[in-house]
């Protein structure tokens, strides 16, 4: 049985470094009894992680290297790169309709992990997908094994090549990017920069990325915090990648993500392509606790060269495409035109 969570010093972290003052009140709701439930009062996305905390989606990401969504009341899976259920021929996307052999119509996303949990102790797991709607589905047999997601995959479709970023890791996603960049893309290839479904992750690892493409000395982005203390970018100096010819977001593009597709799409380097994306331009902070867990609060405000945020609002895209979030990616470039301009 864990101990009770640190309320005073919760108390006390809340009181000194919440991005917006909380309230006398709602600072003395906090206790461990409710913790979770007067965190979110306080903040919508502070969060207490316990010492002993089991990794998100693991059985999902790690096990079995697939993503599981919500998209119009109804289950959509698609395989990570390289993982298993990708190796063994799952489709860019697709409905899923059972786990071995059991119906997961109606299951919300934490009923499924709990029993992909119970799935992958075995020696095999059944997915079954279906490529539409009205088809009953085809099973895929995947092996579990010990697998790190990357933070950046890339596939050719044709003469473009696509580059999705699935989280912006700190110290990593940037260089990957470049090394990507420096392999894979020659003067004629058109670069189109996946972002759907991509929640974010680490706040300056995206700003970095953009400064990659930014022309030097032009700004980037701006943080604020309680106290009104100011932090600005400007793109470094030095030689900069190709420009994506198209961002790709959908409602699901969250925070770090959708602060790269903004400040691109701010200095017309590529075209924003899909749905307004989830709209939380703010950035949290990990706070270690003294049980050894942590507290992630709120503490940055960020905002775009112009000033403005994304939050509550997202990012318009430049030429809206509805259901993006499951249209494999070549029959979205089908549809788009092969002439289509940087917007200016």
């Amino acid at each position: 049985m864990h101990a009770a969570p640190p309320v005073s010093e919760i108390y006390t972290i809340m009181s000194e470094k919440a991005l917006r003052l909380p309230s006398r009140a709602s600072l003395a709701a906090l206790n461990d009894k409710n913790l979770e439930t007067s965190l979110l009062a306080i903040d919508p996305y502070a969060r207490y992680v316990p010492p002993i905390s089991p990794l998100k989606n693991s059985s999902l990401s790690v096990q079995i290297g697939i993503e599981i969504f919500v998209h119009k009341s109804q289950l959509w899976i698609q395989p990570i790169l390289g993982g298993a259920a990708d190796r063994i021929g799952l489709p860019e996307i697709g409905i899923l309709r059972a786990i071995n052999g059991k119906k997961v119509q109606g299951y919300n996303l934490e009923r499924i992990s709990v029993l992909l949990d119970k799935a992958v102790r075995k020696s095999l797991v059944t997915l079954t997908v279906s490529s539409s709607l009205s088809s009953k589905g085809k099973d895929y047999h995947v092996m579990p094994a010990n697998y790190q997601p990357p933070s950046i995959t890339w596939r050719r479709i044709g003469d473009d090549i696509v580059m999705r970023i699935i989280e912006f890791v700190a110290h990593y996603t940037a260089t990957g990017l470049s090394a990507r960049f420096a392999t894979l893309v020659k003067p004629e290839t058109q670069i189109i920069l996946d972002l759907r479904g991509c929640s974010g992750g680490d706040l300056y690892e995206a700003i970095e990325i953009a400064g990659l493409f930014v022309p030097s000395g032009l700004p980037l982005a701006s943080t604020y915090d309680r106290n009104g203390i100011v932090e600005m970018y400007q793109s470094p100096l030095g030689q900069k990648l190709k420009s994506p010819k198209l961002i790709l977001i959908d409602n699901r593009t969250a925070s770090a993500a959708e602060i790269l597709a903004g400040i691109l799409q701010y200095h017309h380097l590529a075209s924003v392509v899909g749905e307004q994306s989830y709209g939380k331009c703010l950035s949290q902070t990990l706070f270690p606790l003294s049980d050894g867990g942590g507290l992630w609060l709120t503490t940055l405000d960020v905002r775009f060269p112009d000033k403005r945020s994304c939050t509550g609002s997202g990012v318009k895209p430049d030429i809206p495409y509805s259901d993006i979030s499951i249209t494999k990616t070549n029959n979205i470039m089908r549809n788009i035109s092969k002439d289509v301009l940087v917007p200016h």
